[in-house]
């Protein structure tokens, strides 16, 4: 029998290593021994050597003097991993390191790497993200009655924990019902000697201890004293809150998600990224508004079940031990980056209309890609081609844009690339990089970086609307897909000249024009040399993996809206509708998009006072799945005219996939029909039609299958092997 693999750690503080080495010596592979340094860089140095001298693979647990030693010193045949918290980011020695003497650098969130990749000037390509875990199982007990009126905060040491947050959101609370406290577990900051002897520190607790005592809450916040028992304490709590001001994963808020707690969670760097599927707050009000609204709702018990589910599926021990298992044992890291792109193959370029991130097409593309794999590579091009602009307005990390300016590709993964065509407003350090700065021609930095990375591939270009269409010139082959009617405005459907009068060249110096729709290829077709009708579809699994069954649970019933909220939005409708539906709550997520001046914004306003109604803003793709898996009927509350008739909706497969009823507006280009949908025409019709998908009806097991049916046969991967088709034989 081979030995066991030998690995050892080195660090000033193992409390975070220790959980994760007992779950990896339960799979029998590992021998662990550990050099525990004194300090950032105070060890003994004999021990040190004793493991140099031991060791199959170095893990640096905190990228500090024991980092920077181990890369120092390490024998060629031993591979070094090195894990970077966040405190580290504060100190000099991450810069200190021999990168070239590390195989990986392990993150627990991509803000954190995004920041030091920066600061320290880490390759990006041996940089992964790999989270913290949680046992599950050790957190999913029942909770205790009355556990929803009780707020939860674990730590509020240092002051950045902000325990006055959770004081204000109490606060609020406590004016509605009398029900409400907090429980804050965790040591006495006067215990903690470095901390007590900062004056401000000092001085913030002293005031918020204060505040405690003087008003009315001081019978309503409890302090529970630190220890193992957290599971058996979350019982207790029915929100879990995370105020801080930064957090590098925040360990509690899993704990509490897991134990199945509403998680109520400030807008802070990287809080998205670690946590996609939960809301944000941006202050007590709005963490007051959530809270109290899942404890009215029915979708609260669906929140509190879908916590659960997400931290097992995102961060049970079993995913996250599994990941360093891999890593460990030379499997290799699934998350990590490969350094260049393909060669001697076709190339399709897509111009896309929104960074990748937020791109509605995004879903679509990838399974796109995944069925050209065999002959393409997918570079996406994202807007904006001014340097200094798109670094102000954030739309990319700087140590990103700073790579794309030096002709470097992002890879998303596998056959997906993306870049920026910059052609202005680039800093002094990067305006000489290789393919940029060639005046105002971003098709000339574009030919720069396709023949870099792809010599010699035949190049097919993807556009969305006219005008990127014409911008190609005459020499550049490129297919079209038309999604909406863009010679229309959405909201009026007043035609517009300049896009009617440009969309017929586009349409004919096409090599192929897709149409998402009848009406659009009806309207459109016969302008184009050649066209197919491939309609919308969905990421299925995107969304059917939130789905919660169909059961009833308590509390009132939730209808939802999950897309822009722009002027094709029906905002009469809706306010009437929600006028005339008190008992019901309706939850719009989305970005108000509406120009200034524009007359809805005070029915946006009349809307928003109502006491049934809540804007969330623009929700990420994970959220915004998980969101409306959670209600009871979902809304498509368009305007109706030319343009819209035109439109086959993405949100309609998207809702298709939760098996939700769905209510929509008349539209020429959906033809669905009950009980897989219930198409209303006006407020009457709308309020009879809610009242209608709330029934057995449309809630039954046969009416949530057959949605779900649909949904599946529309998905992207299904529905792009038809574009796919369509690409080999232009290539």
């Amino acid at each position: 029998m081979s030995r066991k693999i030998r690995v050892g750690v080195s660090g000033h503080d193992l409390k975070f290593w220790y959980p994760l080495q007992r779950a990896l010596e339960k799979t029998g592979k590992y021998e662990f021994r550990e050099d525990a340094w004194t300090g950032h860089d105070a060890h003994d140095p004999a021990q040190s050597q004793a493991l140099l001298e031991w060791a199959d693979i170095l893990v640096a647990e905190w990228a500090l003097g024991n980092a920077v030693y181990y890369a120092r010193h390490k024998r060629p045949h031993q591979r070094l991993i090195v894990r970077l918290h966040q405190q580290e980011r504060r100190t000099a020695f991450p810069g200190q390191i021999d990168y070239s003497k590390v195989e990986r650098v392990l993150f627990v969130g991509a803000h954190i790497l995004h920041d030091c990749v920066e600061k320290f000037a880490i390759p990006p390509e041996i940089c992964s993200v790999l989270a913290n875990f949680v046992d599950v199982d050790r957190y999913n007990l029942p909770k205790h009655g009355g556990a929803e009126f009780t707020l939860g905060l674990i730590g509020t040491a240092p002051s950045s924990k902000r325990l006055d947050l959770a004081i204000d959101t109490l606060e609020l609370l406590a004016r509605r019902d009398d029900r409400y406290c907090l429980r804050v577990k965790g040591a006495n900051p006067a215990t903690i000697p470095w901390l007590w002897a900062r004056t401000a520190e000092r001085d913030y607790y002293m005031q918020v201890y204060a505040r405690i005592n003087a008003g009315p809450l001081r019978h309503r916040v409890i302090f529970d004293p630190q220890g193992n028992d957290v599971h058996h304490w979350l019982q207790m709590i029915g929100a879990i809150l995370s105020p801080s001001d930064h957090e590098s994963f925040h360990m509690a808020l899993s704990e509490g998600a897991a134990s199945g707690a509403v998680p109520v969670l400030w807008a802070r760097e990287g809080a998205q990224d670690i946590y996609p599927e939960f809301p944000l707050v941006r202050d007590a009000g709005e963490a007051a508004a959530l809270i109290e609204f899942h404890n009215r709702s029915a979708a609260g018990a669906r929140v509190r079940q879908q916590a659960k589910d997400i931290i097992r599926s995102r961060y049970d021990t079993s995913e996250i031990v599994g990941e360093w298992d891999r890593l460990l044992s030379g499997g290799g890291d699934a998350q990590a980056q490969p350094a260049k792109s393909g060669k001697r193959r076709d190339v399709l370029v897509v111009w896309a209309i929104d960074k990748w991130r937020n791109f509605h097409r995004r879903e679509m593309l990838e399974a796109l890609a995944a069925n050209v794999a065999d002959r393409f590579d997918v570079l996406v091009i994202e807007p904006g081609s001014h340097y200094a602009t798109i670094a102000k307005l954030g739309w990319a990390p700087a140590s990103e844009l700073k790579r794309m300016a030096a002709g470097e590709l992002v890879h998303e993964h596998d056959n997906i690339f993306r870049t920026r065509l910059f052609t202005g407003g680039m800093p002094p350090e990067v305006a000489s990089a290789k393919y940029q700065g060639k005046g105002d021609d971003p098709l000339a930095v574009l030919d720069g970086l396709v023949a870099e990375h792809w010599r010699g591939a035949r190049v097919l270009h993807w556009v969305y609307k006219p005008d990127q269409a014409l911008r190609l010139g005459d020499k550049r082959r490129y297919v079209y897909e038309v999604y909406d009617d863009y010679t229309m405005d959405f909201g009026t459907g007043e035609v517009h000249r300049a896009t009617l009068d440009a969309e017929p060249k586009a349409l004919a110096q096409a090599e192929h024009v897709f149409f998402t729709s009848q009406p659009l290829f009806d309207r459109k077709a016969a302008s184009a040399r050649a066209a197919s009708l491939v309609g919308n579809g969905v990421a299925f699994d995107t969304f059917a993996r939130y789905h919660l069954g169909n059961h009833r649970v308590p509390g009132r019933p939730v209808a939802g809206y999950l897309g822009n909220l722009s002027n094709f939005f029906d905002w009469a409708l809706v306010l009437e509708v929600c006028r005339r539906m008190p008992e019901v709550d309706f939850v719009l997520h989305g970005q108000v998009e509406l120009a200034e001046g524009d007359t809805r914004w005070e029915l946006q306003r009349q809307l928003a006072g109502l006491d049934n109604v809540r804007f969330t803003a623009r929700v990420g793709r994970e959220l915004g799945a998980a969101a409306i898996n959670r209600y009871d009927v979902l809304l498509i509350p368009f305007v109706v005219n030319e343009a819209m008739h035109a439109v086959n909706p993405l949100k309609l497969w998207e809702y298709f996939a939760t098996g939700r009823p769905v209510v929509s507006t008349p539209m020429d280009a959906i033809t669905e029909q009950a009980p897989a949908l219930i198409v209303a025409d006006g407020p009457d019709a709308w309020v009879d039609a809610i009242h209608q998908a709330l029934g057995e009806d449309f809630t039954g097991e046969q009416a949530v299958a057959a949605r779900i049916e649909r949904a599946q046969a529309n998905s992207w991967h299904h529905l792009t092997s038809n574009h796919a088709a369509t690409l080999r034989a232009l290539t």
